[in-house]
Formats: structure tokens, sequence, C-alpha cells
């Protein structure tokens, strides 16, 4: 069964992830609205994409039979990875920005 591959614990620490990273994007959209900082929107705009992805992957997850579970937990985790990375950056490079000024 797929609920042995991702715990109920493991899928709340990731959405609460997920929910975390949307958080921190909303209050840089506004920021960079503001700023009209173009390049920052666009960056929005992708992450946003991301997560939507991993939200669709974990959906998935659901209906997927052990083996392909696997793979999908996988690719979870890297994405989930890969776009807290990637939102820390952002985060750093507002920053960084808005001193700066």
């Amino acid at each position: 069964m797929t609920q042995d591959i991702l715990t109920t614990a493991e899928q709340e620490k990731i959405r609460a992830k997920l929910e975390e990273g949307l958080a921190r994007l909303t209050d840089m959209d506004a920021t960079a609205r503001r700023e009209k900082a173009q390049t920052v929107i666009d960056a929005i705009v992708a992450l946003r994409l991301k997560r939507e992805e991993i939200q669709k992957r974990l959906h998935a997850l659901k209906d997927a039979n052990q083996a392909s579970a696997s793979q999908i937990k996988a690719e979870i985790e890297e994405r989930l990875a890969n776009f807290e990375e990637e939102v820390l950056k952002l985060v750093t490079k507002v920053k960084s920005q808005s001193a700066s000024k």
C-alpha cells in the first residue's frame, strides 16, 4: 500500500513546507509589484508553478501502485528540496536588493 511509502505525517510536513514557501512568495510578490521588479515577479511565478507540480505529484501518490509510489516519493522529495532552495535564494536576493536601495 502506498501509505507505507509516505506516511500521513510526512505528507502533512510536505504540505506545510509548500504553504510556508507560498507565504514567502506572496510576501515577496507584494514587494516586487510595488517596486516593479519584473525579474523577481517572473521568478515568483515560476516557483508557484513548481509548487503546483509538487502538489500534483503528492496527489498522484494516492493513486499509485507500490512500484510507482517509490518513484513518485523520490520525485516529490527532490522537487521539494529544489523548491525550498530556490525560494531561499530568491528571499536572499530580494533582501539584498532592498538593503542596497
